[in-house]
């Protein structure tokens, strides 16, 4: 991945002087503190000429060549990779801290004095997080088939909750400047399923199942989305309110419209980019699941 940008700032002071070229590594925080920072990206400045009392511009390039192992190797005694504490914390909108440290062994012409003052230090710079709320624009299952409980199933059977099986379809959005391919191989979530605003049930697609993702451009002010499409089939719903789950049997079979069930869902994506395969955890998405009358289900 590349990153190529300009930066201007105005130079208030009397003074002229011209900056070589020079080369930092982006690093992140291992696991623990007393672990070595992990370099994910390389990245330089073009020579720069400063003038007194005028705009100075500056070009700076960036490369992250792939994502090394130690970035996505779950911790010791964890099921989080440092990748997955970094991204958890911009999804939930809290600042994340990168270290930025001069490269000892630059390309151009870096004078090697400046490259080993530069490489000794290492600077704090916080990356402001973001929250991915509105990331997944739409969640919904569409042609569902519910199978009823067994009645006669104890309690502790699997076999006396009901299953679902349909098609996911999501919508995310994209940034407008992700202009690199990206393709989601997994999906799996937790899912709330609700009836006329009372929660029924907990949807279980704690296994990975497979999808495919395509990407769509946007039209007018919205910006470009992935559509991602994956199958289930019997995935167990754990009613955690009969009475509820009455009422969508009632509304089923003696009924005369389809009814809606509400999803509220934290989904985990399996993607895979020319960086390597990640995966993003807990993105929050809600939709809706129409459900046919009995004579298409049963």
């Amino acid at each position: 991945m590349l990153v190529d940008m300009s930066l201007s700032a105005f130079n208030e002071y009397p003074i002229q002087l011209d900056i070589p070229e020079l080369a930092f590594e982006i690093m992140v925080p291992g696991c623990a503190e007393t672990d070595p920072f992990i370099v994910v990206a390389e990245a330089s400045t073009g020579q720069v000429h400063v003038e007194p009392s005028s705009d100075v511009s500056m070009n700076v390039y960036g490369v992250i060549h792939e994502l090394p192992d130690s970035l996505t190797r779950a911790c010791p005694h964890s099921s989080s990779s440092p990748l997955d504490i970094l991204l958890r914390q911009y999804m939930n909108g809290e600042p994340a801290t990168l270290f930025v440290r001069g490269n000892s062994h630059p390309d151009g012409d870096t004078p090697k004095w400046i490259a080993d003052i530069l490489a000794s230090v290492t600077v704090p710079v916080p990356f402001p997080g973001r929250t991915l709320d509105g990331l997944i624009r739409d969640f919904s299952l569409t042609d569902v088939h519910f199978t009823l409980p067994d009645p006669f199933a104890d309690p502790t059977d699997p076999a006396s909750n009901p299953k679902v099986s349909g098609n996911i379809l999501v919508t995310a959005g994209l940034p407008s400047e992700m202009n690199f391919g990206i393709d989601v191989k997994s999906v799996r979530a937790t899912a709330d399923v609700t009836y006329k605003s009372k929660k029924m049930g907990e949807l279980n697609l704690r296994k990975w199942q497979r999808a495919n993702s395509t990407r769509v451009e946007g039209e007018g002010t919205e910006g470009p989305s992935l559509q991602i499409e994956s199958r289930i089939i019997e995935a167990p719903l754990n009613i955690t309110d009969g009475d509820v789950f009455g009422d969508v049997v009632q509304a089923l079979l003696f009924g005369t419209k389809p009814i809606q069930l509400g999803v509220q869902a934290l989904v985990d994506v399996k993607v895979q980019t020319s960086l390597g395969e990640f995966i993003l955890k807990e993105v929050p998405a809600e939709g809706k699941i129409p459900v046919k009358r009995p004579s298409s289900l049963l």
